[in-house]
């Protein structure tokens, strides 16, 4: 989407645009957004309606493996929102593996989270091209206060921001 026109004129787009380019990135929502797609590494598609349902949506599959244990776990598509099923033998602040739950792939590393327990925000693409910065992430401490999906670019622009205070 273009910022400025050939003038050099900022363009204000209208709510209809901003919606189609939000859809095309894989976002959806009136007043709570959601993901409407995620990927592993590899490829593979994380959302799938026979998923765990959070608000009548389908949620998130991810294998997440401890230390000493393991589970298949869903977690809510709403952004900002901490939801999970599963994952009750977890511990609050156990670090944990966040892995595809088809291809056992392990999700890539965008940055530190700032919790007591020094967690790592994890990347889940909301396209096959894992390169692209179109993502969402949460914190892989189970029990963090930032363990809800957000947008990638977001974290990542407050790490940076507090980086330079």
């Amino acid at each position: 989407m273009d910022h400025f026109d050939e003038e050099g004129k900022l363009i204000i787009p209208d709510k209809d645009s901003i919606k189609s380019e939000l859809e095309k990135r894989g976002l959806k929502g009136k007043e709570d957004l959601h993901v409407t797609q995620v990927y592993c590494p590899n490829g593979h598609e994380m959302i799938m309606s026979d998923n765990a349902k959070f608000d009548g949506l389908p949620g998130i599959k991810l294998f997440l493996k401890g230390e000493n244990k393991e589970d298949i776990v869903y977690i809510s598509p709403f952004l900002n929102k901490r939801q999970r099923t599963g994952g009750d033998d977890f511990g609050l602040g156990d670090k944990l593996e966040v892995r595809c739950p088809i291809c056992n792939e392990k999700m890539r590393v965008i940055g530190p989270c700032d919790c007591q327990w020094n967690g790592e925000y994890v990347m889940l693409s909301l396209d096959k091209n894992p390169d692209n910065r179109n993502a969402v992430c949460f914190c892989d401490i189970w029990g963090c206060p930032k363990g809800d999906v957000r947008l990638a670019g977001e974290v990542v622009a407050e790490y940076i921001r507090d980086y330079r205070l």
